[in-house]
């Protein structure tokens, strides 16, 4: 193997991560803008509004970090994602169910 091509490899990889990590943080940024905008509807004492303010305020702090182009920073940000989504979807039943009472 020639080890410049090997070396070329890793930068692509490493340039891969970098790229994906970017797409992720832009992503969580806009499912937490979502989440809060559903979260701003809800009372202000209704347990899931404050389930899910403590999942935004460990989103945010989280992404204030800033992303660094490794495989561990890339997979912590598609947990983040996947987080965010899952308070999202319980968010919307509670939703519905609150607008039709």
């Amino acid at each position: 193997m020639n080890p410049t091509s090997a070396g070329v490899r890793v930068k692509n990889r490493i340039s891969s991560y970098e790229q994906i990590a970017l797409q992720l943080t832009g992503h969580c940024r806009a499912v937490v803008a979502e989440l809060r905008r559903h979260v701003d509807i809800l009372a202000e004492r209704a347990p899931a509004r404050v389930l899910s303010e403590s999942v935004l305020h460990e989103a945010e702090g989280r992404l204030k970090a800033p992303y660094k182009g490794t495989m561990d920073c890339t997979q912590d940000r598609a947990r983040l994602v996947r987080v965010l989504y899952e308070r999202l979807d319980r968010l919307a039943p509670a939703k519905s169910r609150s607008s039709q009472t």
